[in-house]
């Protein structure tokens, strides 16, 4: 059975409810990989056919992926175990993102907790192959040499996601420590966004001015390994921080100021009780099944669809499937300017949450 698609990548499983991802990007990022690693590969197994060579490079890749897979997996137990359920994981270029749904009661020291989790699992694998490779486990060369790949691959994954600048889960980690201690988001944002632009300074300076002022030229890959690294932190750390006229705009967005009341209603409610609402002011009907949120309504979905018998039909059998990225904790400033963004590819409404509750609907003007 082939894997589902979305309109941002391929569903190739889930993970408790929550479906796992793979963006077409992260394939560039396998094919890179694969070819760096070829040529040191190809020369260490000099004596081995190529096939040998083949799967070993093709075992280095898929392994990352799965390195990536596990630190993302991190992320989601840590916030599973402190109250916030993971909705979707997704694997793309840069690496991972896990999204989150509503929590109960969460405060930012557990931000601070889910953030680091995903290093640690690297720093865990890290050790593990590193014990591996120093017993006498490993008897096969091509193996060994896959597994000596991805030990380092983690302390990499490790160091750099540990780095105190956005959007690095370091960087995510200071942003939420700064926020527990004062009670300013904006603050730690901004003291995150700083620490981004340091990290990209000190990219830029070890494998790019460093060479220059040694006499010597930057590897080319390194060169392309730099960019792919350094511009997702750069312009990041150069929104969140407003240096730009779009970016200062945005900086005072406040989706409770474009909210839209919404109502709740049960999967086995009728679409008589859905109208109603509608009727009584709500913009959006949400559709749960307990504590879980099924899917949501609203008049331009439901005036397009030709209900034979209204007080049979139900909520549950209409509603539309809503998008983790339909739904933003972040309410004011960039990071709710780029969660309106992201929505609007997938869906009609933002979901704004507050507090652990589901607090009102964003249009977001898809059609």
């Amino acid at each position: 059975m082939s894997p589902a698609s979305t309109p941002q990548g391929w569903v190739i499983g889930r993970i408790g409810a929550a479906p796992v991802v793979v963006s077409p990007t992260s394939l560039l990022l396998g094919l890179l990989i694969a070819g760096s690693w070829y040529p040191l590969v190809s020369s260490t197994l000099a004596a081995s056919s190529s096939l040998v060579v083949l799967a070993t490079v093709a075992g280095t890749v898929v392994g990352v992926g799965a390195s990536v897979l596990l630190h993302e997996l991190a992320h989601g137990s840590a916030g599973t175990v402190l109250g916030r359920r993971p909705v979707r994981y997704e694997l793309y270029l840069w690496g991972g993102r896990t999204s989150f749904g509503p929590a109960h009661a969460w405060a930012p020291w557990k931000d601070v907790i889910t953030s680091l989790s995903g290093p640690a699992a690297n720093l865990a694998l890290w050790a593990v192959g590193g014990a591996l490779l120093r017993s006498n486990v490993i008897t096969s060369i091509p193996v060994g040499v896959v597994v000596w790949a991805l030990t380092w691959v983690n302390l990499a994954l490790a160091i750099f996601n540990a780095l105190p600048g956005l959007p690095l889960d370091g960087g995510h980690a200071v942003a939420s420590l700064v926020t527990q201690l004062t009670g300013r988001p904006r603050a730690g944002q901004r003291v995150a966004a700083i620490g981004g632009l340091l990290v990209v300074t000190g990219i830029a300076w070890r494998w790019i001015l460093e060479p220059l002022l040694g006499g010597s030229r930057p590897d080319p890959f390194s060169l392309i390994l730099c960019v792919m690294v350094a511009w997702p932190i750069a312009s990041t750390s150069w929104r969140v921080l407003g240096l730009g006229g779009g970016e200062r705009a945005a900086a005072r967005l406040d989706l409770r100021s474009l909210m839209h009341p919404i109502a709740t209603l049960p999967a086995t409610a009728t679409v008589s009780r859905v109208r109603s609402e509608f009727a009584g002011g709500a913009s959006v009907v949400l559709v749960g099944d307990g504590s879980a949120l099924l899917g949501i309504i609203d008049d331009v979905g439901l005036a397009a669809l030709d209900l034979p018998e209204e007080s049979v039909v139900t909520a549950g059998e209409i509603c539309t499937v809503l998008p983790a990225t339909a739904v933003s904790n972040d309410l004011t400033g960039q990071a709710a300017a780029e969660a309106l963004k992201r929505a609007r590819t997938l869906s009609r409404w933002l979901v704004v949450v507050e507090d652990g509750r589901m607090v009102g609907a964003v249009p977001t003007g898809a059609r």
